[in-house]
């Protein structure tokens, strides 16, 4: 019998530890090392309120411990004798009522205050993001001083369309129009700011902002169907300079894309067979737009930009690096200083997404497979092409 409780209580000690652990994991995502302004101040309550649960339970561990001290029986104790009997005692129902509202009070107080200061609008620009099964995509008008700043027509109306980079500067309080095209889905850049649910047929309103620069991971955490749990995204905070640099490239790769790649090229190769293949779901500024406006072939009416694709960090929902890293999350770089590109996984995303993350291709759900249709010529030129579509990301 001893053995037997020795065994279940290593047991029992061993699955603990492993939850502490495993509580410790935290990866990419971190809540507990908060950069933007909101995420310090959901940290803050976070931390107010822990350590005032822990005052309240060494407080009660102390005076449960003092009882069975000062009232454990006596050798001397005749068992069948009972203690004086106490009903009601006004000073001690008074005090274990009114320190415990004392405290919610006091709690309540920097709620509030913090509750009301999350829903206040930021001071910054307004971008516009969309949830859909599975990717994030973020949508930047610009307005009048841009327009002027970046000399362009002054009558036109110009957008920048990126898909899972949403990229900010420091010290900008950006304000998030939060949309879903298809189920709910919630928004969690959590160094940022805390969670925000995205809902079809609404608009939630939310803030982030961030004094250093960097890159900050962020998922979905709704529970949103088959590929739920790679529904990533990521907030790459530049300097003013660095992103002035940024929209200066997305609006040259707008342009650049409208210039067709010389005949007999494997880009021009590449781009016939885009123009087969992908522009039902796909669209690129000014040249392949039939799928724009939501009528991508899809159950969420849209898919994702690929007009600056080779400037965002990640694809395939934020899953898989458009550049390759080393073991410490640095980017890779060519002898030429350039940075180096993952085509094998970008290549075989393209002959065969489904097979690298769950989908619903067959529910327009997701990419389809053209593991039986596009040859190995066929992909090197697709990639070719690929990789004329805007210039490399502007890394903080």
């Amino acid at each position: 019998m001893g053995a037997r409780f020795a065994r279940r209580w290593q047991l029992a000690v061993a699955a603990l530890l492993g939850l502490l652990l495993a509580g410790c994991a935290t990866g990419r995502l971190d809540a507990t090392k908060p950069v933007g302004q909101e995420a310090r101040d959901i940290d803050f309550l976070m931390r107010l309120s822990g350590w005032m649960a822990v005052g309240v339970g060494i407080f009660v561990a102390a005076a449960v411990f003092a009882i069975i001290v000062k009232f454990r029986a006596k050798p001397t104790d005749d068992p069948d004798d009972l203690p004086p009997q106490i009903h009601g005692n006004r000073k001690a129902e008074l005090t274990w009522t009114l320190i415990p509202t004392a405290l919610l009070v006091f709690l309540t107080i920097f709620t509030l205050g913090t509750v009301f200061d999350l829903a206040a609008a930021g001071t910054g620009r307004t971008i516009k993001v969309e949830g859909q099964q599975w990717w994030w995509q973020f949508t930047y008008e610009l307005d009048k001083d841009e327009i002027d700043k970046y000399n362009l027509d002054q009558d036109g109306r110009y957008e920048i369309v990126t898909a899972n980079d949403l990229v900010i500067r420091t010290g900008e309080e950006v304000n998030l129009e939060i949309h879903s095209n298809d189920v709910i889905h919630s928004f969690w850049i959590p160094q940022l700011n805390g969670k925000k649910d995205a809902v079809p047929g609404r608009v939630h309103h939310w803030r982030i902002s961030s004094d250093e620069p960097g890159i900050f991971y962020g998922e979905c955490v709704e529970f949103c169907g088959l590929s739920h749990a790679n529904m990533q995204m990521r907030t790459i905070v530049l300097t003013p300079e660095e992103f002035d640099r940024w929209m200066r490239e997305q609006l040259a790769g707008q342009a650049a894309a409208q210039v067709a790649p010389a005949d007999e090229s494997p880009e021009a190769a590449g781009a016939a067979l885009f123009e087969t293949h992908c522009i039902s779901c796909h669209v690129v500024d000014g040249v392949y737009e039939s799928a724009a406006g939501g009528n991508a072939n899809l159950l969420a009416g849209i898919a994702p930009n690929l007009t600056n694709l080779m400037s965002r960090t990640a694809f395939a929902g934020a899953l898989y690096e458009t550049y390759q890293t080393g073991p410490d999350g640095a980017y890779l770089r060519n002898p030429d200083g350039s940075l180096k590109l993952n085509v094998a996984e970008l290549r075989e995303w393209v002959r065969n997404a489904p097979d690298m993350k769950p989908a619903r291709a067959d529910n327009q759900q997701g990419m389809l497979d053209f593991s039986e249709v596009l040859t190995d010529q066929d992909l090197d030129n697709l990639m070719a092409y690929l990789q004329t579509l805007g210039s490399p990301p502007v890394l903080p």
